[in-house]
């Protein structure tokens, strides 16, 4: 996966993942979605499952851990995602939510300029990261990525 970073100070976050996770640029993306800005997480998943995706919860996987932790916050199952799968991954903080892109080796690739860790950290040390440090972090949803077999990767 490559790193696609959104402007600073934007709204670009589910532009950059949704970019990401296609292998497509940011300019692609925001071409195909002018009003960005407007667009919730539940927008940019109803786009990747235009594009030929398919997003599946990892909560319905077997054996998928719902204890909790982070103050009860946060799935552990979500800590031990199975590999070999992208994921389209947010994350609330106290004053606002962001989209991360989660690679096939479990890696976060955080498309904010002020990221202090890129494509460097799993997902469960990004949470506890911004836990220890913000006070409050929690996974909000976190959808695996599929690509249709049969599906036309067309661009955007």
């Amino acid at each position: 996966m490559k790193m696609v970073k959104q402007e600073p100070e934007s709204k670009q976050c589910g532009a950059c993942v949704v970019a990401m996770l296609t292998d497509r640029t940011r300019e692609e993306i925001l071409a195909a979605c002018p009003d960005y800005a407007a667009m919730a997480d539940c927008d940019w998943l109803n786009f990747l499952g235009r594009l030929g995706y398919v997003l599946q919860d990892p909560r319905d996987d077997p054996g998928f851990d719902k204890s909790k932790t982070c103050g009860e916050m946060v799935f552990n199952g979500h800590f031990n995602l199975p590999r070999g799968h992208r994921y389209y991954c947010t994350i609330k903080v106290p004053k606002d939510a962001h989209a991360v892109a989660i690679d096939e080796n479990g890696m976060v690739f955080d498309p904010s300029t002020s990221a202090p860790m890129t494509g460097t950290c799993t997902l469960e040390q990004y949470v506890r990261h911004n836990y220890e440090t913000l006070g409050e972090a929690r996974i909000v949803g976190c959808r695996r990525v599929v690509r249709l077999k049969h599906s036309i990767q067309s661009h955007a």
